[in-house]
């Protein structure tokens, strides 16, 4: 995050002092005079003030020809049937994506700062009594594809993707035919640096009944009104120096309020608790595209439909909650730019967006198979690890050919 405010605090003094000196030569009628003696102060204050927008539109120039360049593709999430992650593992998990993911400024500055989504899918069924496909997606550059998955599996060991028909290599899904008809987006309702839902309540609980698996069940029940649909959880990790700050002012608050009333104490006692670990920005969106032909939906039902897809996020009460934003005058821009699944060019500075790792892991816990036998996802039938070492067999009797992360999946 910038600090604005600190930027401005520095600047003001500096820019007063100038237009007095201005302001009190044109009264005296001695400008003449007195430019001679202030041009040279004058003229290095300006360059200075001048050089802060300069620096800003620069970055943002290089940021955004660097977000044009970045080669993104989308893979297919192949889950087990085995897996289940408790709410630590998953925290552990979402803290060391962020990591991998996390560049140092001087690479922030020159190439703008990678990301990762993951993205749930689902499109409705042709005929009628069938549930329609879904699936779960990872979106990131190819070079991500696989310290990703490795951070993922801290979690779900099993977890894969899909393969191409000759078992070599990830299969990459480029042409999906998805024009969003309406993006929902959503942010903290209130201090960001309180967490959201339950993220600290009973770390060690595992929750088979994931947010995740929740919104695959409200896409099935919009499918069925003829909506094709898409949730994405995009990742855009925070700068080191915000980790910092975010330490310094948790403590501080603490000391703030230890005389304060038990609300107040209990709310900063479960920040607290929910912070720790790599800082992470969250654009959690909702997009919906209708398949049934005829006049264009209205505004407010579009709303209401992805509203509808969020709720099992925003229905996560504690401390702090989540709340949709209104994207009226947005709605073009935000359009415009999901087919890439990009995040905003400049993450939200008030922190409306900024996660904790407990946080993120209580939004991106994958659907465990305990609960959900409904689902229609594709999982694993053989674990990953069996996979391996019976290939490895079959390779050493020399049975079939050597092919480095050839993976068994259902279907």
């Amino acid at each position: 995050m910038i600090r604005w405010r600190e930027i401005a605090a520095l600047l003001a003094p500096l820019i007063m002092v100038a237009l007095l000196v201005l302001v009190t030569g044109m009264l005296t009628g001695a400008m003449g005079e007195l430019w001679d003696d202030v041009r040279t102060p004058l003229l290095v204050l300006g360059a200075m003030v001048s050089a802060v927008p300069l620096s800003v539109a620069l970055m943002a120039s290089t940021r955004t020809r660097a977000r044009r360049t970045r080669q993104l593709t989308r893979y297919q999430l192949v889950l087990a049937q085995s897996d289940e992650a408790t709410h630590g593992e998953v925290a552990a998990a979402c803290e060391h994506l962020v990591q991998l993911l996390r560049v140092t400024l001087t690479e922030r500055v020159r190439t703008g700062q990678p990301w990762l989504a993951i993205e749930s899918w689902h499109v409705p069924s042709s005929c009628a009594g069938e549930t329609g496909s879904a699936m779960l997606m990872l979106l990131c550059e190819p070079s991500l594809l696989d310290p990703a998955l490795a951070a993922l599996r801290r979690a779900f060991p099993n977890l894969t993707v899909r393969q191409d028909a000759t078992g070599a290599t990830a299969r990459r899904y480029d042409g999906l035919r998805f024009a969003a008809e309406h993006v929902l987006r959503v942010h903290k309702a209130r201090d960001w640096v309180l967490p959201i839902g339950g993220a600290t309540s009973h770390p060690e609980a595992s929750n088979a009944r994931s947010v995740m698996a929740a919104v695959v069940r409200q896409q099935q029940e919009v499918g069925r009104k003829g909506f094709t649909s898409c949730v994405r959880w995009c990742l855009l990790p925070a700068d080191e120096s915000v980790d910092r700050r975010v330490a310094i002012g948790l403590r501080r608050m603490a000391e703030r309020t230890a005389t304060a009333n038990a609300a107040v104490s209990a709310d900063v006692l479960e920040a607290q608790r929910g912070a720790g670990g790599a800082l992470c920005f969250l654009e959690l969106q909702a997009a919906v595209q209708s398949l049934r032909s005829g006049p264009r939906r209205s505004y407010s039902e579009l709303q209401a439909i992805c509203r509808l897809l969020l709720s099992p996020a925003l229905s996560q009460r504690g401390p702090n909650t989540l709340v949709e934003r209104q994207m009226v005058i947005r709605q073009g821009l935000y359009r415009r730019r999901w087919e890439r699944g990009e995040p905003p060019l400049l993450p939200d500075q008030r922190g409306a967006t900024l996660m904790f790792a407990s946080e993120l892991a209580l939004l991106l816990e994958l659907p465990g198979l305990g609960a959900e036998h409904g689902l229609p996802l594709q999982r694993n039938t053989v674990p990953l690890e069996s996979c391996d070492v019976a290939s490895w067999k079959l390779d050493q009797a020399g049975g079939c050919e050597s092919r480095p992360g050839r993976r068994r999946s259902a279907g």
